[in-house]
């Protein structure tokens, strides 16, 4: 099967004598007839007369009738549908359906069919079998090597981009670099077959990091407000000595002052634990901040957290 993609329709005559005349000295065979449909592509004067010239008949299909041509309109469904599954299984975007159609005739000539009794096309017409190793997936990951002599030592030694197929006359695979729009064909070339192009990022899409750091997303996380803990004066307080004696008039103990819960100030008042003190406004207490649920208020503080792949980190502003 042999295949052409046509700008316009007005091109259908000159690529119908390419293919005539390499058919021809392929097989040494020359044409006599074939057949087509009604489109004005193939009856127009030049193309009429070009048949007519060289002794070829040209047979068409009445109107709407598609089935009197049944072996070319279901050849040409089953490319339709095959270029469709090519372009989704590796979402290429669809102005790459010239390549996807390509690759998928390239494929057909070299599958076995029953209609030639499980022979492939390619070996029918060439008379031997064709080779299948150097055939990868349509749309995967390719690193292209660098054959520029000013690369330096550090530099990159391949470049990434998107297999759209076989360069023809060449033994070389082409290779589409998206961030560039350039395609190229290079015959050292490295294929992830299970990988496809990521185009929805900003980078190369071929799995690479980004050269530009990560901006860090901040939030905000409402906390409880301080909650002053007792005041202790520093200055001692004159004492007397009644103070001093205890019941019975004898001495007390030091340790009879402690409370017995062992905290300081009421007995409500659970254990804290002071995280910082600042001076009271009369300049001689100095109260503490305690990490203790506020009763109200609130106040929010404002914390950086870090995306990372591997780890998930949160810095305090």
């Amino acid at each position: 099967m042999w295949l052409e993609l046509l700008k316009t329709k007005d091109e259908a005559f000159v690529m119908f004598k390419k293919i005539k005349v390499a058919a021809e000295l392929e097989s040494g065979c020359q044409l006599k007839a074939f057949r087509t449909d009604c489109g004005g592509e193939f009856n127009s004067g030049i193309f009429v007369t070009f048949c007519r010239e060289n002794g070829i008949k040209h047979n068409t299909t009445t109107p709407y009738s598609p089935q009197q041509n049944g072996v070319v309109e279901h050849r040409n469904q089953s490319v339709v549908e095959k270029v469709r599954c090519l372009l989704k299984s590796m979402n290429i975007p669809r102005k790459f359906w010239g390549e996807a159609v390509q690759i998928d005739v390239y494929l057909l000539n070299r599958a076995p069919t029953k209609s030639l009794d499980d022979k492939t096309p390619f070996e029918a017409w060439f008379g031997r079998r064709p080779g299948v190793k150097h055939l990868r997936v349509f749309g995967c990951i390719a690193y292209a090597k660098k054959l520029r002599p000013s690369l330096t030592k550090l530099a990159d030694r391949a470049i990434p981009g998107i297999f759209l197929g076989y360069e023809i006359g060449a033994k070389g695979y082409k290779i589409y670099d998206p961030t560039k729009d350039r395609l190229m064909v290079s015959r050292d070339v490295v294929f992830d077959e299970r990988k496809a192009w990521n185009w929805g990022e900003r980078d190369d899409g071929a799995g690479k990091g980004s050269d530009q750091a990560a901006v860090p997303y901040t939030f905000d996380i409402q906390c409880d407000d301080i909650v002053p803990g007792p005041t202790i004066n520093l200055e001692p307080e004159p004492v007397s000595s009644t103070d001093l004696a205890g019941p019975g008039g004898n001495p007390a103990s030091p340790a009879s002052s402690i409370p017995s819960h062992g905290g300081l100030g009421d007995v409500e008042t659970p254990p804290h634990t002071p995280v910082s003190a600042t001076t009271g406004s009369s300049g001689t207490g100095y109260p503490f901040q305690w990490a203790t649920p506020p009763t109200n208020g609130s106040m929010v503080r404002q914390y950086t957290l870090n995306l990372n792949p591997y780890c998930l980190l949160i810095w305090l502003a």
